[in-house]
């Protein structure tokens, strides 16, 4: 689904990707694991063109998105993003949140729009909110709203970068739950994520990023069951 090539990416004089290459399969549970400032969340960003890669390709469905002549905009539709910070409307309410992209995209008329917004907060236990403001919501809520106001647009990958960072403790697992759900629904996802357990239980594979390359990847049993390389058993010695 998702093929990079060669991906470089550089903020001034920092090299912050460094040629990496790789290939997400439909159905995939890719989740990235790695130290602070190692390119993950760059690399994620990169996929969908929200950083524009220095060099490197980047295909879609077959198609090169990294070609200037492409409408990223109209890949995006396929490419749900969750980020650390919800990044809801906070002059919408939740409702209008969701249904604000696919009416406006002309995937679907209001009705249509509100009737998926209603099955998708069901889903997430959260239909009693559907007319309240995010600043009436815990962060573990804006967390699961912000997850299914990309599912409204019914996207072909997931890709969430740190979805759980910003949350209290207690929190973390209400949003874990509904990726969770996802991942079991058959959805392609990349996630970049501390969260070792989770990613050891639903990954169907993680690749562990350091200093701007794909150090090393494999499925989560090998991975986390037998490091190959120094760093990686240094870092998992450090957070497991």
């Amino acid at each position: 689904m998702i093929s990079v090539k060669n991906l470089c990416k550089k903020f001034n004089d920092l090299e912050v990707l460094k040629g990496v290459s790789t290939e997400i399969d439909k159905g995939e549970k890719v989740a990235i694991i790695g130290p602070s400032g190692s390119g993950k969340s760059t690399f994620l960003r990169c996929l969908n063109l929200l950083e524009e890669p220095t060099s490197g390709e980047i295909w879609f469905e077959g198609q090169l998105i990294t070609d200037p002549k492409v409408d990223i905009t109209k890949i995006r539709e396929h490419m749900g993003m969750v980020f650390q910070s919800f990044n809801l409307f906070a002059n919408k309410t939740v409702m209008d949140n969701i249904t604000l992209a696919p009416v406006k995209l002309g995937l679907m008329d209001q009705e249509q729009a509100k009737e998926t917004a209603l099955k998708l907060l069901k889903r997430v236990n959260l239909a009693e909110k559907a007319d309240v403001y995010p600043a009436a919501l815990s962060g573990g809520q804006k967390q699961r709203i912000a997850i299914i106001r990309s599912l409204a647009m019914a996207p072909k990958v997931m890709l969430f970068d740190e979805p759980t960072s910003a949350l209290d403790p207690e929190m973390v697992g209400e949003v874990l739950d509904v990726i969770k759900d996802l991942a079991e629904d058959g959805m392609t996802m990349v996630i970049v994520t501390h969260e070792m357990g989770f990613a050891r239980e639903v990954a169907t594979r993680v690749m562990f990023m350091d200093e701007g390359i794909i150090m090393e990847e494999n499925t989560p049993d090998k991975l986390f069951g037998d490091p190959q390389s120094r760093r990686l058993q240094d870092f998992l010695s450090k957070v497991l």
